[in-house]
């Protein structure tokens, strides 16, 4: 294949293959093809012909030709092409003045010729050779082969040199002898081991063969020492350099502050308003006029000036933008970097000026903008993203000593990044929280002397137990750590917290087991104290002594613990009262949990769970803000799934199933633990049990049933997990056999077998455990059961259940006595049972009533009073599926209505229920 004419013509022989198919312009890839989408982008037509075959056409034609194929490239997936050099040459042309066009023109001329040009530009900081270089650096990346080698000196010489020298391949060399050097040595020495890094840089280079771009600044310091010649005698940076530059056998463009002593060079004159002008319009095409006149008036004809602006103006659009890379910016950033974290962001102005040994009269106008004044003497960055990651250790320690021992957390800040570790381990000792600000510590802390490491350790242990992440890596390192301590008492501390990780995860045995016996207590700080007395009081908890847990607590409680510890405190003190039955003081203590953010949240769910537990509809208020909450504060992703499934189980007894189904998946999709998991698939089944889906319901169940039967983790939840399932296959039966939803209202008179052989089952195994939760499950399995008995065998079954404390266990109680009993023809006590209920919220409960009172009153012949109630149901706020599962219920049993509906195919139960559901 011949090759392309033109440079041009191949990029779009390369391009064409991907451009298939026609659009509105014609084929794609054709000739007039892309003259219409060069017309479309402000171009004329009748250049692309010439530009593609001939090379003819404007500088500003060829860009824009250029753009449209390096836009093409992309769409089709591919990396563009690089410009062609020419567009490069055009560039400069508008940016450099007259003396550096001409230096720009001979070097590439040159170059392209074959040659070797060395050049040597000399001029002050206003003159622009960072521009001149640039626009090189631009030209020579264009050519294949030609990437320039780049190297800024300035101040501190290492900072360059040594990454230099390792993208070289001698990186170990050159540092082998810097580190040689040393304010002791005779000056001579100092001289000789200097130029040897030169010589050794030279020879790499030469190596290479890639023309090099040198920028170097008047003065310059190697490892903190001042350059000096083989002789022994100082040289500023330019003199230093000259044997270099005479070393090199590549291209090279030397742009010097001050005159080399022999070598020939060129002066360079400061720019021009109008060149200052071109300068910025090259480097930002769409920056405003007025902008790009307000860089040029605040630079005056300081070409330094002008190009750190521009750099800075830059910096603001594109992150990648090498702003680090100049020596007059970069202490100004490091020093940003070190005094202004994230999280306090201000500081003094006092503090920079130390740091930067000149006050800010002496700022230039690309240092001050970088500078946002909060007011009071305080400044901080203007764009963050300026900002190197690291600083020297040199300035964060200049901030520990300057900042108060009240300032705790730069404190804290600075002592880290300081490497200063008695600091830091006082102020994490004083609340272990603070290490969520330092990740990856306790991997630093390996090494450290052994006292430290184990007070590193207990700070470690305590924030992994705030946060529940007691078979975190890091914790399980740190309770080992403790546990080999020569301390007794951080001893018996690392049993406490390793029964207290036993407690988290429901091993209550093993819990009590590493338990220290009370008396051992009282050789701990009150907070130790009280950490123990609430693992205590878990494993009284689980053994179902309600009132020794709720001893223990308040004795914890009376302790006077670190604030670190009162919101978990406040928690247990919650949730021990919940069990007791004792719900307005559960409400009010987990109200008072109100600091830790995962406490919080923790608590928040708490309170919505109970209050669901008790049937109040503020429960989804507080269940949504504590699920928020542990979102937040970056809660296990166990955890949260176990909060959003129950979230869902909120949602599934409001009647809202397609919200409940969105938030249950996502549950399944965060459930990492098994156990989790299949304690989610779990609520997701009763949840498809509910929305008349019984395969779906099945499926789910299959999973969670086999699993908390097999498992050996946490036996004692995992029994209760078991049994609970059991009762949602059995509701998930009772829809697949009898067509009923695990839906309210429920009516009874159905037949499901298998439903009924897994309740009868199910009924004699639940233990008889006063906990709120067992008490609940043998109510749920005895109100299903006794749908599917005889009134007269139902009715018994409810009955012990009318005297529990909760109300809302003793309503639903109430409600399936009701049912049994109007079903048997006690019509009348029937409705007294619903009269005798307390306000309801409920819906469930709600529309539980209605039916039981629809069915009584149509039994004591009150037709008119029961179609009323109907209506009301049918105008009230009822949920969708609540009031269609009350028109299918009472459609069984109450023929009588389907006098008062609309004639049609429907049988009379869905007739109703459709009735019911849509009011208009």
């Amino acid at each position: 294949m011949a090759e392309a004419p033109t440079l041009w013509l191949r990029y779009l022989e390369e391009l064409r293959p991907h451009l298939r198919g026609r659009d509105h312009r014609g084929k794609r890839g054709s000739l007039r093809w892309l003259e219409a989408l060069m017309s479309e982008r402000g171009g004329r037509a009748g250049t692309v012909r010439n530009i593609l075959y001939k090379d003819l056409g404007s500088p500003e034609e060829k860009e824009r030709l250029y753009g449209v194929i390096a836009d093409l490239y992309r769409e089709a997936g591919l990396t563009p092409p690089p410009p062609p050099a020419e567009l490069f040459l055009e560039s400069a042309r508008k940016a450099l003045g007259r003396d550096k066009r001409r230096i720009f023109r001979r070097f590439l001329k040159e170059l392209e010729a074959g040659g070797r040009p060395q050049m040597v530009v000399v001029g002050g900081p206003a003159t622009g050779k960072g521009v001149l270089l640039s626009a090189l650096a631009r030209a020579l990346s264009a050519l294949p082969g030609r990437e320039p080698v780049l190297l800024n000196l300035g101040g501190e010489l290492a900072q360059a040199l040594v990454p230099l020298a390792e993208n070289l391949g001698v990186g170990e060399e050159v540092r082998g002898l810097l580190a040689q050097l040393s304010p002791t040595q005779p000056y001579i020495l100092q001289g000789a081991l200097a130029q040897e890094v030169l010589t050794l840089l030279a020879r790499a280079l030469n190596g290479k063969g890639r023309p090099l771009l040198l920028r170097a600044e008047a003065e310059g310091t190697l490892e903190g020492l001042p350059l000096r010649g083989p002789d022994g005698s100082k040289r500023s940076l330019g003199a230093w350099l000259e044997p270099f530059l005479k070393a090199l056998q590549i291209p090279y463009l030397a742009a010097l502050s001050e005159p080399p002593p022999t070598l020939p060079y060129q002066p360079l004159s400061p720019p021009s308003r109008e060149e200052a002008r071109r300068f910025v319009r090259e480097r930002l095409p769409h920056l405003p006029p007025e902008r790009l006149e307000a860089l040029v008036n605040q630079a005056g004809r300081n070409f330094g000036e002008l190009s750190r602006l521009v750099l800075l103006e830059a910096a603001k659009h594109d992150p990648k933008t090498p702003i680090h890379d100049d020596p007059t910016l970069r202490p100004l950033l490091q020093a940003l970097a070190a005094f202004s974290p994230e999280a306090d962001p201000a500081f003094p102005l006092e503090l920079l000026e130390r740091a930067l040994g000149r006050p800010l009269e002496r700022l230039s106008q690309a240092e001050r903008a970088l500078l946002d004044w909060v007011g009071e003497g305080l400044v901080r960055p203007s764009l963050r993203t300026l900002l190197p990651e690291e600083a020297p250790k040199e300035l964060h320690r200049l901030a520990l000593g300057y900042f108060p021992k009240e300032n705790l957390f730069r404190k804290l800040y600075h002592a880290h990044k300081a490497g200063e570790r008695r600091i830091l381990l006082d102020l994490l000792q004083e609340d272990p929280a603070r290490l969520a600000l330092l990740p990856g510590l306790w991997q630093e802390a390996q090494t450290w002397p052994k006292e430290d490491l184990e007070a590193l350790a207990a700070v470690v242990v305590r924030y992994r137990a705030v946060l529940g992440q007691y078979a975190h890596p890091e914790a399980e390192e740190a309770l080992r750590v403790l546990s080999q301590a020569d301390n007794p008492t951080l001893r018996t501390w690392a049993r406490i917290k390793g029964a207290e990780a036993k407690a988290d995860a429901a091993l209550y045995r093993e819990a009590e087991e590493l338990l220290p016996p009370k008396e051992d207590l009282l050789h701990l700080d009150e907070t130790a104290q009280a950490e123990g007395l609430l693992v205590m009081a878990a494993v009284e908890r689980w053994k179902g002594d309600y009132e020794r847990a709720a001893v223990l607590v308040e004795e914890a409680e009376a302790l006077p613990v670190a604030p670190f510890l009162r919101d978990r405190v406040q928690l247990w003190r919650g949730l021990v009262a919940k069990d007791l039955g004792r719900y307005e003081e559960a409400l009010a203590a987990l109200a008072q949990v109100g600091h830790d953010p995962l406490l919080l949240g923790r608590a928040r769910y708490q309170m919505g769970d109970l209050l669901m537990r008790l049937g109040r509809l503020e429960a989804e208020a507080r269940m949504g803000e504590g699920l928020r909450l542990l979102e937040e504060a970056g809660a296990p992703k166990d955890e949260v799934a176990r909060v959003r499934a129950r979230y869902a189980t909120l949602l599934r007894r409001l009647g809202r199933y397609g919200e409940a189904e969105a938030v249950i998946q996502k549950a399944l999709a965060e459930a990492e633990d098994p156990f989790t998991r299949a304690r989610v698939e779990s609520e997701a089944g009763i949840l498809e049990a509910a929305r008349g889906r019984a395969f779906e319901a099945l499926g789910y169940l299959r999973r969670a049933e086999a699993y908390f039967r097999t498992t050996r983790e946490r036996p004692k939840e995992a029994r209760y997990r078991h049994l609970r399932t059991l009762f949602r296959l059995g509701a998930a039966y009772l829809l697949l056999e009898a067509g009923q939803p695990y839906r309210a209202p429920f009516l009874g008179g159905l037949s499901a077998p298998t439903a009924l052989r897994l309740l009868k089952d199910l009924l004699q195994e639940i233990p008889e455990e006063a906990t709120d939760r067992y008490t609940a499950l043998r109510l749920d399995t005895a109100s299903l059961l006794a749908l599917l008995l005889p009134p007269e065998e139902g009715a018994p079954l409810l009955k012990p259940f009318l005297a529990l404390e909760n109300p809302y266990l003793r309503a639903q109680a109430r409600l399936g006595y009701a049912e049994a009993l109007a079903r048997g023809g006690g019509y009348g006590e029937a409705l007294a049972q619903i009269v005798a209920l307390p306000p309801l919220e409920d819906p469930g409960l709600l529309a539980q009533a209605r039916a039981v009172e629809v069915l009584a009153l149509l039994g004591l012949g009150e037709k008119e009073a029961a179609w009323q109630k109907l209506e009301e149901v049918r105008q009230g706020r009822l949920p969708e599926p609540f009031r269609f599962q009350l028109g299918r219920a009472l459609g069984r049993f109450c023929p009588e209505l389907e006098a008062r509906l609309s004639p049609g195919p429907w049988a009379l139960p869905e007739a109703l229920g459709f009735h019911l559901a849509n009011p208009d």
